[in-house]
């Protein structure tokens, strides 16, 4: 099942991020560069506190692309009471689908306190299940490592992989995801393989999005003393394919 808005791809813009051919197996079906800013056809913003997490905020205005970047910002901001603030996005208005091929070029800023991830959202709305593709926990003041999650069950149960490289410079990081199978890409090689009767079949979302943690919980820590004024994570484009 497809739903799509706005899916306005022609040769010269796929050239000029080295797309190239299409690929075998798969039809390109979105695609962003961000040369045209945010476009309210593509992408929602989130907004409000993030579920279980009583110390993040997020803001439409920490999501914003100029210079064709993307840059999900997390810093304090006075208009919310000078906590931290994030920004996240939601494709659900252009792009839902079950199954397909996903990749994200971006890059993070180190910072404890502030996790990124990329990630498959039922579009539904009601978790789980949930794929994370790129995660970066706020445990982690390096970016030197990135986990991979498939959240199942009402006991959110979870398998996951990680791997390792510097991802305060630029990456890509992608899954395909088929029937009862996942695997992990990064710079376009496989690097993790799920296999498994929990991986979704629903119609999914691509999300990506920054968010600040809690003080106290040992696992999403908020910013401290060591967090830069801002940390960013920035994106170059975005791509997904449908199985055909």
């Amino acid at each position: 099942m497809l739903v799509f808005a706005a899916l306005a791809v022609v040769a010269g813009a796929l050239a000029a991020v080295g797309l190239g051919q299409p690929q075998r197996g798969w039809k390109l079906v979105f695609f962003d560069d961000f040369s045209e800013g945010l476009k309210e056809a593509n992408w929602g913003r989130y907004s409000g506190q993030p579920g279980g997490d009583p110390g993040g905020w997020w803001a439409p205005s920490h999501a914003v692309a100029t210079n064709g970047i993307l840059r999900l910002q997390t810093y304090r901001d006075p208009r919310v009471g000078n906590r931290w603030v994030s920004g996240g996005l939601s494709s659900a208005r252009a792009l839902r689908q079950t199954y397909g091929k996903y990749e994200v070029r971006f890059r993070m800023d180190a910072g404890r306190g502030v996790a990124g991830v990329v990630l498959l959202w039922p579009a539904r709305d009601r978790w789980p299940p949930e794929i994370d593709f790129a995660e970066s926990g706020g445990r982690q003041t390096t970016r030197r490592a990135m986990t991979a999650t498939l959240h199942y069950g009402p006991d959110n149960r979870q398998i996951q992989r990680s791997v390792r490289a510097d991802f305060t410079r630029w990456h890509t990081m992608g899954v395909q995801w088929t029937r009862g199978r996942l695997v992990y890409t990064l710079d376009g090689r496989a690097w993790g393989t799920v296999r498994s009767p929990h991986v979704p079949n629903e119609p999914m979302e691509l999300d990506i999005q920054s968010q600040a943690g809690t003080c106290g919980d040992h696992y999403v820590p908020c910013p401290d003393g060591s967090t830069p004024e801002r940390v960013d994570l920035e994106v170059d484009w975005v791509r997904a394919y449908a199985y055909r």
